[in-house]
């Protein structure tokens, strides 16, 4: 029996289902975790699972006070398990890798209230009004998300290069977003927000735009790598060059973005990380 009440086989399950999460939240960026050491793969797969749930509870469709108070009840929750409480948390899997992780190297508690600010905002406004905006809300997140990864504030570059990975994503699974009836594309971009059956023409001249302001801020990255411990300098190159062939088909993309959204392929994954593996420390 594990401390805290929990045995291996629970631990192990819940260390599964957190991988599990954090792929799909990843989507083609995942392989980027085999970069990382063992340790820092199972932590990463625990914020990432956390934040995930905590992000979805954000984005749904429900009145503004349920979402803001089920965040509310997320965070407290977890507060409880990182206290040694894991118990009282109902045996959630996020809660018992979360707390696992705080006994190995506590979570920077900065980053986490960071994480939780973001969330709010996205269940208080469903669309910025500006890229600008977006900006700005990615940013906020990316600074947040790498300081509970990495344990302390990033350089200015590794935030700018994180916060332009999650803009990516966002578009990548823009289609899928649509159907459910959200749209992360910025009002002053889009005003009257697409319906799936309208004519896409300016939907995709919205994400071409956010294509040409993210590519700069993208390779921005490779400046602020030097500063990162090796593991992670790995993931960023990876998720970089896969960045960098995403985006590429997001611009040159049509129609058929919003039904079957660029990804990377098998063997174009397995190159890109061969590739990352050999970078420099």
């Amino acid at each position: 029996m594990e401390p805290g009440g929990t045995s291996a086989a629970d631990d192990e399950r819940a260390g599964e289902l957190c991988a599990e999460v954090s792929r799909g939240l990843l989507g083609d960026f995942a392989p980027a975790l085999l970069l990382l050491s063992e340790a820092e793969r199972r932590r990463a797969q625990a914020f990432l699972a956390y934040a995930c749930a905590l992000f979805g509870y954000a984005r749904q469709p429900r009145g503004e006070s349920e979402r803001l108070a089920q965040i509310t009840y997320w965070e407290l929750t977890l507060e409880e398990a990182l206290a040694g409480h894991a118990g009282d948390t109902g045996g959630h899997p996020v809660f018992l890798r979360m707390a696992r992780e705080q006994k190995r190297r506590p979570w920077p508690q900065a980053g986490l209230t960071g994480v939780g600010a973001c969330a709010r905002r996205r269940a208080a406004e469903a669309r910025p009004a500006t890229p600008e905006e977006a900006e700005a809300g990615a940013e906020e997140l990316g600074r947040a998300a790498a300081t509970v990864l990495l344990g302390a504030p990033p350089p200015g570059e590794v935030t700018t290069f994180a916060s332009a990975l999650i803009r990516l994503r966002t578009l990548q699974v823009l289609g899928a977003e649509i159907r459910d009836k959200r749209c992360p594309i910025p009002v002053s971009e889009l005003p009257d927000g697409p319906e799936e059956d309208d004519a896409p023409g300016p939907l995709i001249a919205a994400v071409q735009r956010e294509c040409q302001r993210l590519r700069p801020r993208l390779l921005r990255g490779p400046r602020g790598l030097v500063s990162l411990p090796p593991g992670y300098r790995r993931a960023a190159m990876f998720s970089l060059l896969a960045s960098l062939r995403l985006i590429t088909q997001l611009e040159d993309g049509g129609e058929e973005l919003l039904r079957t959204p660029p990804r990377l392929g098998v063997l174009s994954r397995i190159g890109l990380l061969t590739r990352a593996r050999w970078f420099p420390v």
